[in-house]
């Protein structure tokens, strides 16, 4: 893949016309599709026993099931803005991150976060180096986040995500999205922080001048806010083109 550049958006939730020439006007050069997949049915660990149960009396075999589907196809010609694909895996237990990544369309994904369902899991994600291939973990207001387990995530070159979207809906999501800022700020200092829009429509798209002041708003520096629509991006795409080159 050509290196990136200019401004990105590291999470759209859905594309369309209207969507990719919003984007294209407000002059981002690359944009992240995101696909999810809640691994909680996954036959991983005791606390799925039950769950198994149930999808093996529908009578299905978990092991012909590949549980990522194949990336989003987008119909896309215009050279100005490169678009990706991205998966986030919803995980409650580390195993079914493993298990996971054994799937086929695993691998036709540019891009990999994490959204830990507990805070066991996402102190797993961090300190477990079999995890090293995750590039963006995606967190709530209840996460428990410590500084040390954030100065791993960072040593191991993983980003945290705000999105900015969620703050358009009503009051308690903005403020949800701003409590999860000031809590990247106390505990590591905004470190690693890309900001994404999320977008479902192009109403939720906002130009990357009013992005990086969001960014202020949410903690981040001036610089940090502007690396988290640019170089930390840059940096995402391009460690997951040299792991699947190692691979």
């Amino acid at each position: 893949m050509k290196e990136p550049y200019g401004y990105c958006d590291l999470r759209v939730e859905r594309v369309n016309d209207d969507i990719i020439n919003t984007f294209i006007e407000y002059g981002y050069t690359l944009i992240a599709v995101n696909t999810t997949v809640n691994c909680s049915l996954l036959g991983v660990g005791n606390s799925n026993r039950k769950k198994r149960k149930v999808v093996e009396c529908n009578g299905e075999n978990k092991e012909e099931i590949d549980w990522v589907p194949t990336p989003k196809l987008i119909n896309h010609d215009d050279f100005k803005l490169k678009i990706v694909n991205r998966l986030t895996v919803q995980i409650s237990n580390i195993g079914q991150l493993h298990r996971i990544s054994s799937f086929q369309n695993f691998k036709l994904y540019n891009i990999l976060a994490v959204e830990p369902l507990n805070d066991q899991v996402f102190q797993d994600i961090v300190t477990f180096s079999s995890t090293s291939s995750i590039d963006i973990i995606t967190c709530n207001i209840k996460t428990s986040i410590t500084p040390k387990q954030y100065t791993i995530a960072i040593e191991k070159n993983i980003y945290f995500e705000v999105s900015y979207a969620p703050m358009l809906v009503n009051y308690i999501a903005r403020q949800d999205t701003l409590s999860l800022a000031h809590l990247f700020h106390m505990k590591g200092k905004s470190k690693n922080i890309i900001v994404s829009s999320g977008a479902v429509n192009k109403l939720d798209i906002r130009n990357p001048h009013d992005v990086m002041n969001l960014g202020i708003l949410l903690g981040l520096s001036r610089k940090q806010s502007k690396e988290s629509i640019t170089q930390g991006c840059y940096s995402i795409i391009l460690q997951r083109n040299e792991k699947k080159i190692c691979n």
